[in-house]
């Protein structure tokens, strides 16, 4: 149990040991009703830590609350902004990778008098369009405007899909990745987890596990490079990562991938790195640096500076715990 989950029960402890010595001065009586008072209080405080510590060691959803942070409610919908349609969910599962398709069968799977009632008189085109991972529009609108964003708001407020949503999330290629790369460090805190699994939705399981393959190499041509604290194996770990993203020599082409939507450019400051033992980051000027960006051109964003501030947020919040947690996820959410 954490530090902070004791601090309720040293004070139940201490006040049922005031009862019992105001008890030993006064009558027969007096005593039996104060230790009864002392029993009660000594149960509740029980109860309390059987309380603290199933909040504590339910790490799955931890995780996915930890998720939903950054990428959305069960509800939230976002347009095509990089060229993957629209993005629902926790997860933001997106209608170009396929990843949508599925979660919409499992939610009609799960419901399907609520499915069609939510999406109207074309669920079956919609569960059509979304497992060819189309962009295609039906009844002449695409999924990412109207009526189909509020219908997939609607849908995600409904309890039976948002319990499709956690399920998927938990039970996920993203959580199988997230499992392989922490295996690979040799970290397992419930730590380790939200920062492996926020790595593998936004990087893709394979996107994630190929700089955990890099460290690990790493460490084995000099045993020594390895840090003793496990956070700062997952500083490195998310370095790593985004230092895929971030160059300091201009680049050859200025699009990073063949679909365009990811494109280089110069930037004037960034977060600084993750170094060994230091978290936290902080804005820092360079020169001839170039980070790869997506988004609206107006406003792109950068892979590297949101890598690298995800991760410091991970690593530094005080309500993650630091001791392991089992990673048999089939277990976890039983």
């Amino acid at each position: 149990m954490s530090r902070a989950s004791n601090t309720p029960l040293l004070l139940g402890a201490g006040a049922i040991g005031l009862v019992i010595l105001a008890a030993a001065a006064t009558s027969p009586s007096a005593r039996k009703a104060a230790q009864q008072t002392a029993d009660a209080a000594g149960k509740a405080a029980k109860k309390l830590e059987e309380k603290v510590e199933a909040l504590i060691t339910d790490w799955i959803p931890t995780l996915l609350r930890k998720t939903s942070e950054h990428e959305g409610q069960f509800w939230s919908v976002q347009p095509n902004l990089d060229g993957n349609g629209v993005s629902y969910g926790i997860l933001q599962w997106t209608q170009k990778s396929g990843s949508l398709g599925r979660l919409l069968r499992e939610m009609a799977a799960a419901d399907p008098v609520a499915f069609g009632r939510f999406f109207g008189t074309s669920w079956a085109r919609l569960l059509d369009v979304t497992a060819r991972a189309s962009l295609e529009a039906i009844d002449g609108a695409v999924l990412w405007a109207e009526p189909w964003a509020s219908r997939f708001t609607a849908a995600g407020r409904w309890p039976a899909f948002q319990q499709v949503q956690a399920r998927d999330a938990a039970q996920s290629e993203y959580m199988a990745g997230a499992i392989e790369v922490a295996r690979l460090l040799g970290v397992s805190t419930e730590r380790a987890m939200v920062l492996c699994y926020n790595r593998t939705v936004q990087q893709g399981p394979a996107g994630a596990l190929g700089p955990a393959k890099r460290l690990v190499a790493w460490y084995t041509e000099d045993p020594k490079r390895r840090p003793a604290a496990v956070n700062d194996v997952l500083a490195q770990y998310a370095w790593m990562c985004a230092a895929k993203f971030r160059r300091t020599s201009a680049p050859e082409r200025r699009n990073y991938n063949d679909d365009g939507n990811i494109w280089w450019s110069p930037v004037a400051t960034e977060w600084s790195e993750l170094g060994v033992g230091v978290h936290a980051v902080h804005r820092v000027a360079v020169s001839g640096v170039w980070h790869a960006v997506t988004g609206p051109p107006s406003k792109p964003w950068s892979l590297y500076d949101l890598i690298v501030f995800r991760s410091s947020n991970i690593l530094t919040d005080p309500l993650l715990r630091d001791a392991p947690v089992d990673l048999d996820v089939q277990r976890a959410v039983a």
